[in-house]
């Protein structure tokens, strides 16, 4: 079917400094709201996947109240330079390529907890939102990642321009299930254009280098270096050492690892073990 998925913020949120106040017309992390409706649907051949027919139908909205983050994508820069159409597929693609990429830097995150507002008509931001209603929270956990230096906005550009299954094919700009393509897409993973996604993650990880608080951060970084611990941890192992130290894990005690092993600070004795053993 065709749906169309918009998104308005309604505020942002309290935990950022004050100088957000004067970035939130470039970035900004708040309570939204979603609004999804089904214009029709068309038929495709089973054989070509050829348009056979299109018809109009006539449901109602489904609206929902959410948590996510949106970004300004500079439109009365790009969208003269790189074309309307052009412009519109830029901003899907990255959308695409910034969900890819959400679950390196929120342990434990699904692709189907994040959704991104699906326009390719003149948008003038990108939304990432909670898919669930009223939030998970997972935005939330990703927006701590923004104004940092490696962040998910340069991950996402590092998507686009080094995808090893589609990158070799200079003549196709629409990606691959490798880098862009997502079976939750409402628009089918159709109006997606890498090389304007480029264009546009790059234009807004400028405007990301220049605001204060990436520099703080970056500053941070390079004076509290990593400890040798730390340092020689696989990106799995350090991904896993977060995901126990995340505040619901405290207090749900939840365990990475075996289900065998014991909660920290029990005493669990093994029924197989002698007596007088217990776990370590």
């Amino acid at each position: 079917g065709e749906k169309n998925s918009t998104c308005s913020a309604q505020s942002l949120s309290n935990g950022v400094d004050d100088e957000m106040a004067v970035m939130a017309s470039f970035a900004g992390c708040g309570a939204v709201s979603v609004k999804r409706s089904v214009h029709g649907y068309k038929k495709l051949s089973l054989i070509n996947r050829i348009e056979i027919g299109r018809s109009e139908i006539s449901l109602p909205d489904m609206e929902f109240d959410s948590f996510g983050l949106w970004i300004d994508t500079d439109a009365t820069i790009l969208q003269p330079l790189l074309g309307r159409d052009k412009y519109g597929e830029g901003c899907h693609a990255l959308s695409h390529a910034i969900l890819a990429v959400a679950p390196l830097f929120v342990p434990g995150l699904s692709r189907t907890d994040l959704e991104c507002d699906h326009n390719v008509y003149s948008p003038t931001r990108i939304t990432i939102f909670d898919e669930r209603a009223g939030g998970s929270g997972s935005s939330e956990c990703l927006w701590k990642h923004f104004f940092r230096k490696d962040g998910w906005l340069q991950a996402a550009i590092d998507l686009l321009e080094g995808c090893n299954s589609c990158g070799w094919d200079t003549s196709y700009d629409g990606g691959c299930p490798a880098c862009l393509h997502a079976s939750e897409c409402l628009k089918f993973n159709m109006s997606l254009s890498k090389s304007a996604g480029i264009a546009v993650g790059k234009r807004m990880l400028e405007r990301l280098q220049r605001t204060g608080l990436y520099k703080e951060n970056l500053t941070r970084t390079q004076c509290e270096p990593l400890s040798p611990t730390d340092a020689e941890l696989t990106p799995r192992r350090r991904a896993l050492k977060e995901a126990k130290e995340l505040r619901p894990a405290r207090q749900r005690q939840y365990m990475v690892g075996r289900p065998s092993w014991p909660f920290e600070g029990s005493n669990i004795v093994d029924e197989q073990a002698p007596l007088g053993q217990e776990h370590e």
